[in-house]
């Protein structure tokens, strides 16, 4: 059977129409890491694509009668250029003033929040709930999957009983990322020196979290302070 050639102007505008349909770039990220959250919440999942970036999260109920919405302002914040994406659409929680109810305490709430994409893949993120109470805000989510798999491993040689390659993956997570705004990895480091006796490395930590203008750095730092090894750090 003779099959007819589609002319080479049909052929140009399939092809177009192909590369528009196509992500311009994609990527997921399970389980990243970030800094803090005001609210018990897990990142659980991100998925990023050229037109949308897609955040699934976890929220654990602490008391009787919790309930939980979501206000219709949410966005997230790329940390280096400050730019802003809102939210599309949220699914599996109600918006405001609907909302969830909750059964009793260490029930698990997941649900998806869809905003608007970015031109690049920013490396950090702030979710942030722009509303007058009770609002929700995860700080410094790592979107760079070298530094998450940095992280990853520090937490992995430290559950396996190796400290000092869970120091080295952590360091490694901070000297290759001198632009992350926040500083809880540094708290991970201290107490890894100190736990392994090497206060000399502590201290060296602890000085530079002190010279530092972490976002979090005053809350690191009262964290550290209650630690029992706390005045092996100061001269």
């Amino acid at each position: 059977m003779y099959i007819k050639p589609l002319p080479v102007k049909n052929i140009v505008v399939l092809l177009i129409s192909l590369i528009v349909s196509v992500p311009l770039f994609a990527q997921e990220i399970i389980k990243p890491n970030f800094a803090l959250a005001t609210h018990p919440l897990k990142v659980d999942k991100i998925t990023i694509s050229d037109s949308s970036v897609l955040i699934t999260l976890t929220l654990k109920n602490q008391i009787e009668g919790g309930e939980f919405c979501a206000n219709e302002i949410i966005y997230i914040q790329e940390l280096k250029r400050k730019k802003k994406a809102y939210l599309l659409k949220a699914s599996g929680i109600p918006i405001c003033p609907n909302t969830y109810k909750f059964d009793k305490p260490g029930e698990e709430l997941t649900f998806d929040l869809e905003f608007f994409g970015f031109y690049e893949i920013p490396d950090y993120i702030n979710v942030i709930e722009d509303c007058n109470e009770n609002c929700f805000t995860i700080y410094g989510v790592i979107i760079d999957q070298e530094m998450n798999h940095d992280i990853d491993m520090g937490f992995g040689f430290y559950k396996s009983g190796n400290p000092e390659l869970s120091a080295v993956s952590f360091e490694k997570a901070v000297n290759e990322h001198p632009d992350y705004p926040f500083g809880y990895l540094y708290e991970y480091l201290i107490d890894l020196y100190a736990e392994m006796g090497d206060y000399d490395q502590a201290r060296k930590w602890y000085q530079k979290l002190e010279s530092s203008e972490f976002v979090d750095k005053e809350q690191v730092m009262e964290k550290i302070s209650r630690k029992n090894y706390a005045n092996q750090l100061i001269h």
